[in-house]
């Protein structure tokens, strides 16, 4: 598929995912989640990829929907269809990929932005970022998976708060309440971003993609699920060609290369 509406590019096992429509702010098309569906399938199945940075062109991170592309002939029926696309084909991947996401919000990230972030493991934004559950100003509830991420990272309370008023938070802000783990100057943010994908390729892609799994997982299951889940986790664990690197790379006191133990499993 050719990409219009995406950059891609991968060095030193970092992909970095580029939402490319500035002069829209980045706001989301079909066209654009074509796209980063194909795009997310070929990462997925990538061994020379182990950490995934999304992030936008220009000013805005993701604008949300672009409702100058809205197609206001479509049926309850036909928009639902489209709906559950969206949802099941490329949110829930994006969510559910067994590599981590890094979220490099660059300026705005408004609606269905704000979510799309929310959905990577966590989020790294510039100083100029903003962040707006802004779906209450057009008369919709928020989408893309919004009203189970959110209130997961803040607190039911608070995420009824920014959804209800539709306010705009800032960077600051966004990291009080948890939503951001790091903010940093604006011209820092990809360098710092790949610095954090750097440190997590250097792990095992097979143990991290597990964690990535269960801790999804963690917040809808029991105590005695989880406990099953990490038995089963850790025997495979104990199998892999990246626990026998990481017990050699211990025992010769060097750094472990997972990576390439991974590609011999």
């Amino acid at each position: 598929m050719v990409y219009n509406n995406l950059l891609y590019d991968v060095s030193d096992r970092i992909a970095t995912i580029t939402l490319n429509r500035p002069d829209a702010m980045n706001a989301t098309t079909d066209e654009l989640y074509q796209e980063l569906q194909d795009l997310l399938g070929k990462v997925a199945a990538d061994r020379d990829v182990g950490c995934i940075i999304l992030t936008g062109a220009g000013r805005g991170f993701c604008a949300g929907a672009d409702l100058k592309a809205r197609k206001d002939d479509m049926t309850p029926l036909q928009r639902r269809t489209r709906h559950r696309w969206i949802l099941k084909d490329i949110l829930e991947p994006l969510f559910r990929i067994e590599k981590p996401v890094i979220a490099a919000v660059n300026g705005a990230a408004a609606g269905a932005g704000f979510n799309i972030a929310l959905a990577c493991d966590f989020i790294v934004a510039s100083e100029n970022a903003s962040f707006i559950q802004a779906f209450a100003r057009v008369g919709l509830v928020p989408d893309l998976g919004g009203l189970y991420l959110l209130g997961r990272v803040i607190g039911i309370n608070k995420a009824k708060e920014l959804c209800y008023t539709a306010r705009k938070v800032s960077a600051q802000e966004a990291a009080a309440l948890g939503i951001v783990n790091h903010v940093v100057p604006h011209d820092e943010l990809l360098e710092r971003a790949r610095a954090i994908a750097a440190k997590i390729t250097a792990g095992s892609p097979t143990a991290i993609g597990m964690t990535k799994t269960l801790l999804n997982k963690a917040s809808n299951a029991t105590l005695d699920q989880m406990l099953e889940y990490e038995s089963y986790a850790q025997t495979v664990a104990y199998l892999t060609p990246e626990y026998e690197e990481g017990v050699q790379a211990f025992r010769e006191k060097r750094a472990p290369d997972f990576a390439a133990a991974a590609l011999r499993g």
